[in-house]
């Protein structure tokens, strides 16, 4: 029997994206899978085979110029060049024929739907976060023009998927579903122990941030609690970001004592492994709106895979976990001294620390590895396949 065809529609060039990455890995052994993105800069392919799936690109270059834009013409023009590069997506998609459409997250839900009604196939949603409540500033109106078509498509979509359990509750509460969302969470792959390195200077600790230099991340606070942390702990912060120069202008009496240090950003696949070099993984993101308040950070998985003990803001997925796991310490992060005081209790007994660390490694190796947590993705699509093998039977 010929494989069904999954087609995923994502607005980004893919191989950034771990979610998508990995759930297309983990169903190319079930089915064809293809994945239509956007392609946004001249040095990615329109068209490659990654791995056991294949990866198409809409044209989605905007010129420098053009990104910098703050008018209100510039602005529209953007609007417009995204709009085209989406109805692109849309066609590419259509020409797949694919036997289930899957979005993932909000902007890719309205094209997928228009395309599985099209070609009479199944749509699974994929929401990767509360897509109308990642910022705060967003007009109430916008925010009530995306609830109303998610909530339109979400009622009508064969399956919906979303990455932890608040998420899936407040979307089954916000657009009255009879099922919860399959939860699926963004979980980093096992990895191999002898890639993973130890930190050996045994004279200073380590506290690693690696991720977006973004707005509401809580490094500004994380910067400013040095003042309150003794001197042979070190930040370390790997990654880029708009808000760089910021951050390093605010570091800068702390960069020349050696208590901050800003590193090069590392590839996706490289991230855990060097992570390992750390002590402590650190999240300071500060619950500006209700998306940061429901979140569970992929940096959470990888820092625990790398066996770092974790502090991290006290959210309600995250503290969940750590009640359970018991990874380390939770702090309020608005406070810079109360991210200190969480870095000096996790980090002053060495037994302690290195009893959270091995909790972290014990549960990502066990049950918080996307080996595992793809079963469900897996389980999903048999069901879901299975039910429409049945009805094609019926006919």
């Amino acid at each position: 029997m010929k494989k069904k065809h999954i087609c995923m529609l994502v607005s980004n060039e893919v191989t950034s994206d771990p979610r998508v990455t990995k759930e297309a890995s983990s169903l190319s052994n079930l089915c064809q899978v293809s994945i239509v993105g956007i392609r946004k800069t001249s040095s990615v392919p329109k068209h490659e085979k990654i791995g056991n799936y294949t990866v198409f690109r809409a044209n989605g270059l905007t010129n420098n110029r053009l990104k910098k834009s703050t008018t209100t013409l510039g602005i529209l023009k953007i609007a417009m060049n995204k709009l085209v590069a989406f109805l692109e997506m849309g066609k590419i998609a259509f020409g797949q024929k694919a036997d289930v459409y899957h979005a993932h997250d909000f902007d890719m839900l309205p094209f997928a739907y228009v395309v599985a009604k099209l070609r009479g196939a199944l749509l699974v949603y994929d929401s990767h976060e509360l897509w109308a409540e990642q910022r705060a500033d967003f007009p109430q109106w916008f925010k009530k023009l995306v609830m109303l078509i998610e909530g339109y498509v979400i009622r009508r979509a064969n399956q919906t998927i979303t990455v932890n359990e608040s998420i899936a509750h407040e979307l089954q509460k916000r657009y009255r579903l009879i099922s919860l969302p399959v939860i699926l969470h963004n979980f980093t792959m096992l990895q191999n122990e002898k890639n993973l390195q130890i930190h050996d200077n045994h004279s200073k600790i380590v506290i690693l941030y690696h991720g977006g230099y973004l707005k509401d991340r809580g490094l500004e606070e994380l910067i400013k609690s040095v003042k309150f942390l003794p001197s042979h702990i070190v930040i370390r912060l790997r990654g880029m970001g708009p808000m760089e120069e910021e951050l390093r202008s605010l570091a800068a009496p702390y960069i020349v004592s050696g208590q901050i240090e800003f590193c090069e950003p590392v590839a996706m696949t490289d991230l855990v492994k060097e992570a390992s070099e750390a002590d402590i993984g650190i999240i300071p993101y500060k619950p500006t709106c209700l998306n940061n308040l429901f979140s569970l950070p992929n940096k959470l998985s990888e820092y625990m895979m790398a066996g770092l003990a974790v502090c991290a803001s006290n959210l309600p997925e995250i503290r969940k976990l750590n009640d359970r796991v018991h990874f380390g310490e939770l702090f309020d992060p608005t406070d810079p001294k109360s991210i200190a005081e969480a870095i000096v209790r996790l980090s002053s007994e060495k037994e302690y620390l290195r009893q959270c660390s091995e909790n972290a490694k014990t549960w990502a190796n066990s049950e918080g590895n996307w080996e595992k947590e793809s079963e469900k993705l897996i389980f999903l699509y048999i069901n879901l396949l299975g039910e429409r093998y049945e009805k094609s039977l019926d006919r």
